[in-house]
């Protein structure tokens, strides 16, 4: 401390030179209400409820809805903000199976697409093909009995396996379906002999 900053102190006081108008003036207090401090949420656009579209859009909306109830004066917030944060989690998770959905009908349209073209691709080849013969008919015909016939082998194979196709039941001694080693025509021709 200086002695100019002391001198200094004193002249804004009104004490040096002495002056009892400066010093009388300094305690006219002026009362006047302060303006209120501005909340980040007063400045920008005023809440507008609206349905959440994703999970962030849907917990921002209740951490908001829990700032202005935490706002409001003369309640308890403590149930409502317990509710809040019920449906929060409430939106979120549907939010999510939402998107889940979305995605799994998404994917489900594409293989459906892919299918139609391939059916309607059967279908048209024929069309634009002009005309099916008898010989061309035959041999599409058989190569379909040539598919079935390979997909018959292919389930006795899986059968032998273990698993696979139901098939008729067949008797053990002869192999004929229709009946079973009980009563077998071999076994009866067999005693009779």
């Amino acid at each position: 401390m200086t002695a100019e900053n002391i001198a200094g102190g004193f002249r804004g006081a009104g004490l040096v030179p002495y002056d009892p108008q400066t010093v009388l003036s300094r305690l006219d207090i002026k009362l006047r209400t302060p303006t209120p401090a501005s909340s980040p949420a007063a400045e920008a656009d005023p809440w507008v409820s609206q349905t959440p579209h994703n999970p962030a859009e849907a917990i921002s909306q209740s951490e908001l809805v829990r700032s202005r109830i935490s706002g409001h004066q003369g309640s308890s917030p403590t149930p409502v903000f317990s509710a809040a944060r019920q449906m929060a989690k409430g939106f979120e998770a549907m939010a999510h199976s939402v998107t889940l959905l979305t995605a799994e009908n998404r994917s489900l349209r594409k293989a459906n697409d892919a299918l139609s073209k391939r059916r309607t691709a059967k279908k048209s080849r024929v069309r634009h093909g002009g005309v099916l013969t008898a010989q061309i008919a035959r041999d599409i015909a058989a190569q379909k009995e040539t598919k079935e016939q390979r997909g018959q082998i292919a389930g006795e194979n899986k059968r032998g396996n273990g698993g696979g196709l139901v098939s008729t039941r067949r008797c053990r001694k002869c192999g004929k379906p229709g009946h079973n080693i009980r009563t077998c025509q071999l076994e009866a021709e067999m005693s009779i002999d």
